[in-house]
């Protein structure tokens, strides 16, 4: 019995002792403002946050940093293995059951981006049947369209989102669907004026979440989506740290 209340007050006092062990292996993909690399660092608005609550409950990292894939390695990897975390990952209703949960962390519009010059109108998923689409392959843009009936021969399946900004500014395909945010943040590097071009359908307002691996510890998850709570209160009647993330990068573009 005083053994069990000794453990007990340990982690009260100390409560990142719990998750000392494992690490967990954190993964993102290159998706600015959220997540990218800058100065040989993965950064970003969602990067700060998630770093910030692991550090909160004293969960690790393995090697101490966020490892940055391509989303599909990622998304692969974080249904196969235990012990991985991938963000910043729409929450859709097909991949609910494949992880647990902790957010929403950022939230982001999935548009339909077309150069205005080509006077592109869409109103309903039959209109995309004339058009060739770029999109993130395992993206959850892309699973949309699939799921609403889109061929898979039409889409540009890529790897990275950036590679589709390319081809749709050379013309090389008709649409590129991914969030709005962060297309108009690619052109910008790209040196591409995001003003000629036009969302000409939207087809969801998302939830950015940290998708953990199913058989991550339930008490982890709980303590990791504490951290978050709180770190969304406001601070002293200001503003809170989540606030203050995500104004200094957007303070920056």
């Amino acid at each position: 019995m005083r053994k069990n209340i000794c453990h007990f007050l340990l982690l009260l006092l100390f409560p990142g002792l719990l998750f000392a062990q494992p690490s967990l292996k954190v993964m993102t993909e290159e998706l600015p403002p959220f997540n990218f690399i800058k100065d040989d660092r993965v950064v970003g608005i969602s990067t700060e946050i998630v770093q910030a609550i692991f550090q909160q409950v004293g969960c690790s990292m393995e090697q101490n940093k966020v490892q940055m894939y391509p989303w599909t390695r990622a998304y692969h990897e974080v249904q196969d293995f235990p012990n991985t975390a991938l963000y910043s990952m729409a929450r859709t209703s097909d991949r609910e059951d494949l992880f647990k949960w902790v957010g929403p962390i950022a939230a982001v519009t999935m548009g339909v981006i077309a150069k205005k010059n080509r006077g592109i109108k869409i109103s309903t998923i039959e209109d995309f049947k004339q058009y060739q689409i770029g999109t993130v392959r395992d993206g959850a843009p892309e699973q949309l369209l699939i799921k609403s009936g889109v061929n898979v021969e039409q889409l540009s399946r890529l790897a990275f989102p950036e590679m589709n900004v390319k081809k749709l500014q050379t013309d090389r395909i008709d649409l590129f669907v991914f969030n709005v945010q962060t297309t108009q943040y690619l052109m910008l590097t790209l040196g591409i004026n995001p003003e000629e071009y036009e969302t000409v359908f939207s087809l969801k307002k998302m939830d950015l979440y940290i998708g953990l691996h199913k058989e991550t510890d339930a008490t982890l998850v709980a303590a990791l989506q504490r951290a978050l709570d709180k770190m969304k209160q406001p601070v002293g009647g200001g503003k809170s740290q989540f606030e203050q993330i995500v104004e200094k990068y957007l303070a920056e573009e």
